[in-house]
């Protein structure tokens, strides 16, 4: 995986953040946690690693994370989940576009909030890769680019040799291909969640509050005092008794 880019501090709360399970990827998706393990894990789930940064100045954030699979099935299967999730996600805007990564999925989402992300879901060799970038303004998606390529440009061909993926050692014997059928049926509850949703769950959380922690804290009203808790979810308004007013 690439070093952080200049200006970006890893954060380790996420669950993506070092080496991770299945267990702890499939976490994201709340209720639906043991059925997207065992999908991970009848699609050869072999081990994962993550990373999360913040550029607390340009009020960014950055999630990669990467998924080995046993062989190159297992991993074209998660990336064929990811382009089949994005639509049903409520929050997905339009696809994004990217050359010179061979297969791959792009999205551009927008949140509640209002914070932007653009993200790629890629695969080389055994490999599963996604790399998304988060902003509270519409900015992120060149760097989701340049970060994108550089980390495919330089991930080995594969991880695994191609002579030991379970659709190359044995075809005849391996149950990989029924279990990737398995499991692609088995997930199809989920694909309304999205797959880049393990990306979101981990960035959201982080960059708010890092962009909460940088506003500074209104005037007080004459003879006032502030707690938490006269401020409005999202930092920007407090109220002062019979409405919301913007923070100053």
């Amino acid at each position: 995986m690439l070093p952080a880019p200049s200006g970006y501090t890893a954060q380790t709360s996420s669950v993506l953040s070092g080496s991770f399970s299945s267990r702890n990827l499939s976490s994201a998706w709340g209720a639906k946690a043991e059925e997207a393990q065992k999908a991970l894990e009848q699609d050869g789930f072999v081990d994962g690693y993550g990373i999360t940064m913040i550029d607390l100045t340009a009020r960014h954030g950055l999630v990669e994370y990467i998924v080995a699979f046993a062989g190159g099935q297992g991993a074209m299967n998660w990336l064929s989940y990811a382009v089949a999730g994005d639509k049903a996600d409520p929050t997905y805007q339009h696809s994004d576009s990217i050359s010179g990564i061979g297969a791959y999925d792009g999205e551009h989402n927008l949140y509640p909030s209002n914070d932007v992300s653009d993200s790629f879901a890629f695969v080389k060799g055994n490999d599963f890769f996604v790399v998304g970038f988060e902003s509270t303004r519409d900015d992120v998606l060149n760097l989701a680019i340049s970060r994108a390529k550089n980390q495919y440009d330089s991930a080995p061909n594969s991880t695994i040799p191609p002579a030991q993926w379970p659709e190359n050692a044995n075809a005849a014997a391996s149950p990989q291909g029924a279990a990737s059928q398995d499991a692609r049926f088995a997930f199809g509850a989920l694909i309304a969640d999205a797959i880049i949703l393990a990306l979101i769950i981990g960035l959201i959380g982080v960059v708010v509050a890092w962009v909460r922690r940088s506003r500074p804290r209104p005037t007080a009203p004459d003879n006032g005092t502030w707690s938490a808790a006269e401020l409005s979810p999202d930092g920007r308004y407090w109220w002062d008794g019979k409405e919301w007013r913007p923070v100053r």
